[in-house]
Order: C-alpha cells, then structure tokens, then sequence
C-alpha cells in the first residue's frame, strides 16, 4: 500500500499487474482498493493498476473531516486537482480509468477536468451518469438528508427501510445483504451519511460528458448485470449510444459484478482490441 498526500487529503492506494500503461481504478461503496485484486490476472499485461482507496473508506482520509466540510461536498475539479497533482508526482502523461458503482464519480470527474490525459475508461454498474433516485433524495434534498442523519442512530428505523425497499423490489437480495452488512453498526451508518453527503455535490451533465468522451477519443468499456436494480443496463444502452468508440456488455446478474467472471470476460475483450506495447 502507498500513499498521496496534499494539504487537503492523504489517498492511499493498492498496487496490481505489471503492465507499462498506467490504470487508476476506484471501487463501490462499502469496499477499499483492494476489491480491484480480483481483476488483476485481465488487466496486468497492459497495465499497471493503481486502485484507491475512496473517502471515508479504508485508510484514505480527509485531512479537515468535520460535518460541516462534509455538508459542503467533494466538487469534481477539486478531486480532478488532486489526481493532475498525483500524475505529476508519478510521471504519468496519461492514464486508464477502472470504475465500480460509485467509484465511477471519481472517474467522471477525470474525465470532466483531464480529458486529455485519459486513454481508456472501463466502467462497471457506473453511478454519476443517470443517479440513483433514492441516493438523490438523500444527498440533495436538505430536509431528508437531515433525518437521513439522524438514522444513523435509528438502526430499528434503517431496517424497517431496508425491508420496505427489498419487498417493493427496489433493491435486490444480493444488494438487501450488502447494505444490511454495511448498515449493521453505528460507525458504518455515520459512513454511508458521510459518503452519500460527501459525493452528492459530485453531478454531471450526460451530453456535456459525451462530447467530452468523442472529442478526446477516449475508448469506452460498460459493464452492466442484467437483473441490477441501482444501475440498470439501460443505462448503459442509453450513453455508449452517444459514444463514438464504446462497447457495452450486460452481464446475467445483479449489482456484484466485480469477479473472476467479469475477469474472464475482461480478459476476453481485451484479446481483441489491437495492443501495441509501448
């Protein structure tokens, strides 16, 4: 494990594979860097991956965290500023993204602020791009994200919730087991308020980020499971549509994508598309 630091922040990230190219990866909620391990043997050919752990997750930390802060929200050209200064300490002239879930902001807010310095982009069960509508009412509505804070000490209240959205079939059984994992105790629940009100400022405009992709050129990969009920494949369908150089894959499952399955796949795709080492 390794570690960028600013005055701001101190990120720490995970190191996988052995390729020349660089790839900075971001995982879903509730995991760490690690979660990207199981996608090495796909990608170490090609790249390096360097796959961080997110804020509020981990051992990355926020160097000024008081709720205030975290009330005022994460801006995209503020994380784009932190990882222009990270490729500068590197060396790195360009660089891959490798996204899961919300793990996608992170790589949306590159792609928004550092368009030319990204090759390739490969997103799995992405947010930012069409929001989760319960994730919005409890990020950006002020009076709902303050009984979401006071929820934090309700674990009886966050239950009931839990159950009324799997019986209404918002949420799946394999998503219903994770949140119930991560809501389990007091100091995972303050977590998903931190996460949840700390991203909320994270928003993006789907046109202007198209443009952005097929002016830079930047190569598309979409991972989507078939029966995902946070991000669906329409999703996917809808923006690689709006894409010059994009593929779009729906896999049979749900939410959990992030496998030796999807590395299989992975591997697969990339056997086709022409790699000139450099």
């Amino acid at each position: 494990m390794a570690v960028f630091s600013n005055n701001k922040v101190r990120l720490h990230y995970y190191i996988y594979g052995k390729g020349p190219e660089a790839m900075l990866a971001f995982h879903g909620f509730g995991m760490k860097g690690t979660q990207f391990s199981v996608l090495e043997s796909a990608f170490a050919e090609r790249y390096t991956i360097y796959s961080f752990d997110l804020f509020f997750h981990g051992h990355t930390e926020l160097l000024e965290s008081s709720l205030e802060v975290i009330r005022r929200g994460l801006h995209s050209s503020e994380f784009g500023s932190y990882i222009a200064e990270f490729m500068q300490e590197m060396g790195f002239k360009k660089v891959s993204l490798l996204s899961y879930s919300m793990g996608a902001l992170m790589a949306l807010s590159i792609i928004e602020h550092l368009p030319d310095k990204v090759d390739n982009a490969y997103f799995i069960a992405p947010d930012g791009i069409r929001p989760n509508t319960l994730l919005q009412m409890g990020s950006r509505n002020l009076f709902i994200n303050r009984m979401f804070y006071k929820l934090v000490y309700s674990p009886k209240t966050v239950n009931l919730i839990l159950n009324s959205l799997l019986k209404y079939r918002y949420i799946d059984e394999p998503l219903y087991r994770i949140l119930q994992g991560e809501f389990g105790t007091e100091a995972s629940r303050l977590t998903c308020y931190q996460v949840i009100t700390y991203f909320s400022t994270l928003r993006f405009n789907k046109t202007k980020l198209a443009d952005i992709i097929n002016k830079n050129r930047i190569s598309t990969y979409f991972y989507f499971g078939k029966t995902d009920r946070l991000f669906p494949p329409s999703i996917g369908r809808e923006f690689s549509a709006m894409l010059e150089n994009s593929s779009l894959h729906i896999l049979n499952t749900g939410h959990e994508l992030v496998n030796e399955g999807l590395a299989e796949i992975i591997t697969s795709h990339l056997q086709l598309v022409q790699y000139d080492p450099r």
